[in-house]
C-alpha cells in the first residue's frame, strides 16, 4: 500500500509540474479541403520567429511553445501550404487556418528509419523492432529474434530437445505475455515452444515492453509483453521468399505471396518448411548436439477495408512440428527407447489456429471506434523424453469486445468492454507412475481505461479490470501509467499493475524431464491446478528515456528500473535433492529486481552502435531459504555495431558477456558427477555480412555465430548412463553445439 500511495503522489507531482506549463503558447493548425471542410493538419512546423525554438503538432494538429521574450511573432510551416507568420500579443491559444499552394513541384525527402524506435508519445516504453533490426542476424524464428536485444534473454531449456526459451527481467517466459497483432498467441501448454512457431520472415516488426501493460489486453502480464505484428496483405511487394542454410545441417525456406484485388480487398499466404537433417555430436558425450526433424507451416490470410471506417480481416494457420533427439544410436523408426537400448527424446506438434478482427471507426467522430477480436486455437502434443512420456492437448477461444470514445473532449480518453477465455487441458504424463491432469478454465472480464492527456507534457492511463475464473472465483487487476516529457526529447515513465496466470506446470518446465528427476506434485493435485490457485504478483516500473544529437549525429539514453514482487507464486525447487524436483506453493518472498542502462548512438552515416549493461537480482523462497532463481545471469553486458556502405554492404556484429549463474544443488549425487555451485562467466560473438543488390529486392547474407566457439563442457551429468537415476541433461547454462556458420538470401518482388 506505501508503494501505491508513493506512486499516486509522484503521478500528482508530476501532473501538477505539468499544468505549471500554463504560460506556454497553445494553439491548433488547420487546413481546408476542396469543398471547404475543416480538419487538423499533423506535422506542421510552429516556431518562434528567429529563434530557433519550435515544434510540430500532433495528429490533432494540436501544438504547444515555451514562452520566450525573444520573439512576439511564430512561424507556421507545412508542406504544401503557403508560410504564416502571425503576431502574438497577450493571447496564449491561437488558432491558425493553413493555405494551400495552387502547384508544387516534386519533392524528394531522405531519411535513414532506425533499426528499434523508442516510441515518446506511449505512457508505457515500448520498443519497436523493424524488419531493418530483424535483418542483423539469421531470426529464423522468433526465438531467435532478440540477439541484438538487449532486454530479452535467450537459452536452451536442456542439451537434448533444442528447445529455446526466454526471460524478461529475470522471469521465465510464462510471466511475459506473447500477442500476435494483440491477440493472445502461443500460451499454456506452448508456452515453452511455441516461440519457433513463428517464422522470422513472417515477422513485420516486434513490439517489446516491460512491466504491466494495458488492462484491454488482458489480465496475464507481469514481467512485460512482446507483441509480433505479420505482414499485411496489402503491402506493395506481391512475393517475399526467403532460404536459409547453416553448416549444423538446418535447412529452412519462407515463401509469402500477397494480392491486392481491389483497393478494398486484399489477401495473402505464408508457407515455411525447415529441416534439421544432420547428426552431429561435436563435445564427443554420445548424444546428438541438435535434435533431427523438421517443421510444415502455412498460414492464409485476408484483408477487407470499406475505406469509410469498416475493417475486417483473418486467418487461419496450421503446424506440424517434429524434433528427435538422444543418443547417436538412437533409432526413432523401431522406438528402441527402453532401459536396455538407447535414449531418444521427441517433440512431435500438431496445431490449428485462427483469428478474426472486425473494426469501425465512427467517420464523423474519428475518436470513436468499436472493435471485436476472436480467435481459437487447438494444441496437441506426444512428447517422450527417455522413459518420461507426456501428451497433452489444448483447445483455446479467445474474444475481446473493445469501445473507445472520449469524454468531452480529446484530453480525456477512455476504452472500455468485455473480453472471454476459454482453456481446455487434457494432459497425461507418466515419470514413475502415471498422472492425468484435466481442467476446463472459462474466465470472463470486463475492463475500463482511462486516458488523461495534457497537450505533449503529461499522460496518465488508469486501469481497471474485474475476472471471473470458474474454478478460483474473482480477480481484480488495476494498472497505473504515467509519462511525463520534460522538454521534446526527454520523457519519464512510471508504471505499478498487477497481473495473475493459471500454471502449466509440465509444459513450462519441460526441460526437466530430459533427466531422471522423479516429479512430486501436491496429494490434492486433481483438485485443480496442479493443486495450487493462480500465480499472483504485482510489479512497478520507472524509466527514463532521453534523445540527444551529439556532433550533429543522433541517440538515445535509457535507463529503467522494475521490481516484481510475487504474493502467490508456485515453487519449481530442484535443490533439495538432485533426483528430485518438487513443486510447492510460495511460502514466504519471491521477487525480481532489474536495471537497465543502454545508449544507442550513431557516431558516423549508417554506423550505429548499441552499448547495454543490465543487473538481475531475483530470489525465491525454498524450504532451504531464500535463494537465486537457477540459471539466470545476474550480470550482462551488450554492444552491438552496425554499419551500413553506400553500396548497400551491411556489417554486423554482437558481443556478449554473461555473468555467472548460479546451478541446482547437485550434492546428492557422488563424486564426479556433481556440479559447482556457479557457472562460469563468458562471452559470445556473433556477427554476418550482407549485401542488397537490383534496388534492395535481393540480399545475400553470410553469418557466423558464437565466433570464438565457446561451449558448455559436459552439458549432460552421467551421459554414459542415461537410465541411471543421476543422468540429468537440464543443466544447460551455456551454448552446446558451438560455432554455427550459415548463409541466405531474401528476396522481394
Amino acid at each position: 500500500m506505501k508503494r501505491i500511495v508513493f506512486f499516486v503522489w509522484c503521478c500528482l507531482t508530476l501532473y501538477q509540474s505539468a499544468m505549471s506549463q500554463s504560460q506556454s503558447l497553445k494553439g491548433i493548425v488547420l487546413e481546408t479541403d476542396t469543398k471547404g471542410n475543416i480538419t487538423a493538419l499533423k506535422g506542421a512546423l510552429v516556431s518562434w520567429l528567429h529563434t530557433g525554438i519550435g515544434t510540430a503538432t500532433d495528429s490533432l494538429g494540436v501544438f504547444i511553445l515555451p514562452a520566450t521574450e525573444k520573439s512576439d511573432r511564430i512561424l507556421v510551416n507545412a508542406t504544401g501550404y503557403v508560410s504564416d507568420t502571425i503576431l502574438i500579443a497577450k493571447s496564449h491559444f491561437v488558432k491558425v487556418i493553413m493555405i494551400s499552394k495552387s502547384k508544387l513541384g516534386e519533392v524528394t525527402i531522405s531519411y535513414e528509419r532506425q533499426s528499434t524506435v523508442i516510441g515518446f508519445i506511449d505512457p508505457w516504453k515500448t520498443s519497436i523492432m523493424n524488419e531493418k533490426e530483424l535483418f542483423k542476424s539469421a531470426c529464423c524464428n522468433l526465438s531467435e529474434s532478440f540477439e541484438t536485444n538487449p532486454s530479452v534473454d535467450v537459452s536452451y531449456s536442456d542439451a537434448l530437445t533444442g528447445t529455446k526459451q526466454i526471460q524478461m527481467l529475470g522471469l521465465a517466459s510464462q510471466y511475459t505475455q506473447l500477442t500476435q497483432e494483440a491477440m493472445p498467441s502461443t500460451r499454456g501448454l506452448a508456452n515453452n515452444f511455441g516461440f519457433s512457431y513463428t517464422p522470422g520472415t513472417w515477422i513485420n516488426s516486434i513490439q517489446l515492453s516491460k512491466g504491466t501493460g494495458s488492462v484491454v489486453n488482458g489480465y496475464e502480464s507481469i514481467a512485460g509483453g512482446i507483441n509480433v505484428e505479420l505482414h499485411k496483405p496489402d503491402v506493395k511487394e506481391k512475393m517475399y521468399f526467403n532460404a536459409y542454410g547453416s553448416e549444423g545441417g538446418r535447412y529452412e525456406t519462407n515463401l509469402i505471396l500477397a494480392n491486392k484485388i481491389n483497393p478494398k480487398f486484399s489477401h495473402s499466404v505464408f508457407l515455411h518448411a525447415s529441416s534439421l537433417n544432420q547428426r552431429m555430436d561435436r563435445n564427443n558425450d554420445g548424444f546428438l548436439d541438435n535434435p533431427l526433424g523438421y517443421q510444415l507451416n502455412g498460414m492464409y490470410r485476408f484483408k477487407y477495408e470499406n475505406q469509410k471506417g469498416f475493417m475486417f480481416q483473418g486467418a487461419a494457420r496450421i503446424l506440424y512440428d517434429k524434433k528427435i533427439g538422444g543418443q547417436l544410436n538412437f533409432d526413432e523408426e523401431k522406438k528402441d527407447t527402453s532401459i536396455t537400448k538407447s535414449y531418444g527424446t521427441q517433440i512431435k506438434a500438431l496445431r490449428y489456429e485462427g483469428f478474426l478482427k472486425v473494426g469501425y471507426v465512427f467517420e464523423k467522430k474519428r475518436y470513436k471506434s468499436l472493435g471485436l477480436q476472436v480467435s481459437a486455437s487447438n494444441q496437441n502434443y506426444d512428447n517422450y523424453f527417455g522413459m518420461n512420456k507426456y501428451s497433452g492437448q489444448q483447445n483455446s477461444v479467445y474474444s475481446n469486445l473493445i469501445y473507445q470514445s472520449i469524454i468531452s473532449n480529446t484530453n480525456h480518453k477512455f476504452r472500455t468492454g468485455i473480453s472471454y477465455v476459454m482453456d481446455d487441458y487434457n494432459e497425461k504424463l507418466f515419470n514413475f507412475q502415471e498422472y492425468n491432469f484435466k481442467r476446463n478454465e472459462h474466465v470472463s472480464g470486463a475492463f475500463f481505461e482511462y486516458t488523461y492527456s495534457y497537450l505533449a507534457k503529461f499522460t496518465l492511463v488508469a486501469g481497471n479490470r474485474l475476472d471471473y475464473h470458474n474454478m478460483f472465483g474473482w480477480y481484480w487487476v488495476p494498472r497505473l501509467h504515467a509519462r511525463y516529457a520534460f522538454n521534446e526529447n526527454t520523457v519519464l515513465r512510471a508504471s505499478v499493475g498487477k497481473g495473475w496466470r493459471t500454471p502449466n506446470l509440465i509444459a513450462e518446465n519441460s526441460g526437466i524431464l530430459s533427466s531422471s528427476r522423479q516429479w512430486f506434485f501436491p496429494t490434492n493435485y486433481d483438485k485443480n491446478v496442479f493443486g495450487f490457485e493462480p500465480e499472483v504478483a504485482w510489479n512497478y516500473g520507472i524509466n527514463l528515456t532521453h534523445d540527444f544529437k551529439l556532433n550533429y549525429r543522433r541517440g538515445t539514453f535509457s535507463v529503467d528500473y522494475y521490481y516484481s514482487d510475487f504474493t502467490k507464486q508456485v515453487v519449481v525447487d530442484r535443490d533439495a535433492n538432485a533426483q528430485q524436483v518438487s513443486f510447492y506453493q510460495l511460502n514466504g518472498a519471491s521477487y525480481s529486481n532489474s536495471l537497465q542502462i543502454q545508449l544507442d548512438y550513431q557516431p558516423l552515416k549508417r554506423f550505429d552502435v548499441r552499448l547495454a549493461y543490465r543487473w538481475y537480482d531475483v530470489k525465491t523462497q525454498y524450504q532451504q531459504g531464500l535463494l537465486e532463481v537457477p540459471l539466470i545471469a545476474a550480470n550482462r553486458a551488450f554492444v552491438n555495431l552496425a554499419y551500413q556502405t553506400k553500396s548497400k554492404w551491411a556489417f554486423d556484429l554482437t558481443a556478449q558477456w554473461l555473468g555467472q549463474k548460479r546451478l541446482p544443488n547437485t550434492q546428492s549425487n557422488p563424486d564426479g558427477l556433481r556440479l559447482a555451485n556457479f557457472s562460469e562467466a563468458y562471452f559470445i560473438f556473433n556477427s554476418q555480412i550482407g549485401k542488397s543488390l537490383y534496388q534492395k529486392k535481393l540480399d545475400l547474407y553470410v553469418g557466423l555465430e558464437n565466433i570464438f566457439d565457446f561451449k558448455q563442457n559436459n552439458p549432460i551429468i552421467d551421459p554414459a548412463n542415461p537410465f541411471n537415476k543421476y543422468f540429468d541433461a537440464s543443466m544447460v547454462w551455456a551454448p552446446v553445439f558451438g560455432r554455427m556458420l550459415y548463409m541466405g538470401l531474401r528476396l522481394k518482388i
